[in-house]
């Protein structure tokens, strides 16, 4: 999984900058985002104009950076078929205030196509409780999404 990681982020950054945690971390978020839009077995060019617009903003990238994360990004999510492996990263390397924000990403994803599939809900449930999150601040984000987007 880090030889491509480390390829994309050698090729961005140039040779003085080795991939690291912050980089995998940015992989392992993308690869949420794309596993919950692909929940419903619908994956909407809504959703993936969404996690582009995400991964530029959260992470100051070019469009061109973001559509490459996110090529990377499904390219990994597609070898590793291991959602607890970027779940696990992200828990373990993020403050707790870092995995409500990915989780919020997540529910903005989850409602870029303004539908709430059955998929989508039992798999945010499934990352709350992987990230250590209480449902209650689960539901809060949903409700705080939902709301932003005037849903």
């Amino acid at each position: 999984m880090f030889d491509a990681i480390n390829k994309f982020f050698l090729d961005r950054l140039g040779p003085d900058q080795p991939d690291t945690d912050a980089n995998r971390l940015q992989v392992a978020t993308c690869v949420l985002l794309l596993e919950v839009a692909h929940a419903d077995d619908d994956f909407s060019a809504e959703e993936l104009a969404t996690i582009h617009r995400l991964m530029a903003r959260r992470f100051d990238l070019s469009e061109d950076e973001a559509a490459r994360l996110v090529t990377l990004a499904g390219q990994e999510r597609l070898a590793q078929d291991d959602l607890y492996s970027f779940c696990r990263l992200v828990n373990e390397s993020y403050p707790r205030a870092r995995k409500l924000a990915v989780l919020e990403l997540l529910w903005e994803v989850v409602y870029s196509d303004g539908v709430l599939e059955n998929h989508e809900d039992a798999l945010m449930h499934k990352m709350g409780t992987l990230l250590g999150v209480r449902h209650e601040e689960l539901m809060a984000l949903k409700v705080r999404v939902k709301q932003r987007l005037g849903l």
